[in-house]
């Protein structure tokens, strides 16, 4: 049976809109399915959250990337003064050394007893004070012995037995001295300065007294008391002229004056 003109372009209009339908309905569902771009969040006025650093970010890294350059610059330079230190140190200690060697090296070439102007004569009687006077130059000798082996402590607990045993032995100046130059090597120079204060007090003619002097005036420039330690060093020269003392006192000098100090 044949539908009347009017139906079927009713009908065809009908199945036009359907198809329309259908080919949206396709097109959401594509449009669902995985693997398209993602969709971008967006934050708080539109904007995407996820955004490039700022110029105010990139300039804020830079400035600490340069504060950790210049820290780092900084630790070098501390390094490179800490290590001339070490080095300044151990250059002043071989000086020391090479000093003890020589000054044991004249002691005993001129004999390690050198007798005192102020000694009086012994009022024992002979084989008592021969006895005595042996065992006198043992100890000594014991300490002096530690001395010369660089076992400073132990020489220098040595002489002060001496000193405390043999109140009027004619060694005394000398235990002094060494008591002093024990200190001095083991960086103690504020006791070295009180034992070579007690040498040139109480002993004021011994040979001893012109190394004495020298060896205030170098625990004075230790301890960076530069003025003291001028004068020290000009003294000996002063009094003392054309021994070694007054030269070494003259090098110590001209080291200062190098060192503007």
């Amino acid at each position: 049976m044949r539908l009347p003109r009017r139906f079927r372009a009713w009908g065809g209009g009908l199945l036009t809109i359907l198809l329309t339908l259908a080919a949206s309905v396709a097109g959401a569902a594509e449009a669902s399915r995985p693997g398209l771009p993602p969709v971008v969040e967006l934050g708080v006025g539109g904007t995407p959250t996820s955004t490039p650093p700022s110029r105010e970010a990139l300039a804020d890294l830079l400035q600490q990337l340069e504060t950790l350059q210049a820290e780092v610059r900084n630790l070098r330079g501390q390094v490179e003064v800490q290590a001339n230190e070490i080095e300044r140190l151990k250059t002043r200690q071989r000086e020391l050394l090479a000093d003890i060697d020589r000054r044991v090296s004249e002691l005993e070439r001129r004999g390690t007893a050198v007798p005192s102007s102020e000694t009086k004569p012994p009022v024992t009687p002979a084989p008592a004070a021969s006895a005595s006077s042996a065992q006198e130059q043992r100890d000594y000798d014991a300490a002096f012995n530690l001395m010369k082996q660089g076992f400073y402590e132990r020489a220098a607990k040595g002489f002060r037995d001496f000193l405390a045993k043999y109140p009027q032995s004619n060694l005394r100046d000398n235990a002094r001295y060494w008591l002093g130059e024990a200190y001095y090597v083991a960086r103690n120079f504020r006791q070295a300065l009180d034992e070579f204060g007690k040498l040139m007090t109480d002993h004021p003619a011994s040979p001893k007294v012109p190394d004495a002097m020298l060896k205030t005036g170098y625990s004075h420039y230790e301890l960076g008391d530069w003025a003291k330690a001028r004068l020290n060093l000009t003294q000996v020269m002063t009094r003392y002229p054309g021994t070694p003392a007054a030269k070494s006192a003259e090098q110590r000098l001209a080291k200062m004056k190098k060192e503007k100090r």
